[in-house]
């Protein structure tokens, strides 16, 4: 099966120059590109397992110096089973970048990204945002693929957008 392809060139950086945020306006076009414009009321509820500095949904992180909605590791969610429309994941890309830039552990893209489908609704959309394309987690399928582009001398990402299909079993 084909999988949409889309290409955004959005500005960079943000005000703040905050090391590892989305390009400006990502977040509200992801959202918008997800469940259309203007977002459906009630709007859908999103979760940012690296909330980092992101300006949408609810924000998870380790690092406390940045005003998480809720302290937490990605790799263990605080949340009820199917609860989020979308959860956004956008990790620190390698275990190097992670201890470097952020001071924290290791990352296991297989255990997050379970986790993200577990608390994400059937139907409902798993976005990793990373400068590779990543692997479809279990009890998705692909959506489409965003690839986003910035300024001259700039690493290209990549949005893979899966979407949860049931209940899976698995992650109960």
């Amino acid at each position: 099966m084909a999988v949409e392809n889309i290409c955004w060139v959005l500005p960079r950086p943000r005000q703040d120059h905050y090391i590892g945020s989305w390009p400006l306006h990502f977040g509200k076009k992801l959202t918008w590109e997800l469940f259309g414009k203007p977002l459906p009321i009630p709007e859908p509820l999103i979760l940012n397992p690296f909330g980092g500095m992101s300006e949408s949904g609810l924000r998870c992180d380790l690092r406390k110096e940045v005003n998480p909605d809720f302290f937490a590791d990605a790799h263990r969610l605080p949340f009820k089973d199917n609860s989020f429309d979308a959860v956004y994941l956008d990790p620190p890309y390698n275990n190097e970048l992670s201890k470097s830039m952020y001071g924290t552990g290791k990352i296991k893209y297989k255990d997050f990204s379970k986790e993200a489908v577990r608390v994400c609704k059937p139907h409902g959309f798993v976005v990793s945002y990373h400068w590779a394309m990543t692997p479809r987690p279990a009890g998705t399928s692909y959506h489409k693929r965003i690839f986003i582009g910035t300024r001259i001398w700039h690493k290209p990402r990549v949005a893979c957008i899966f979407k949860k299909e049931r209940i899976n079993q698995l992650y109960h």
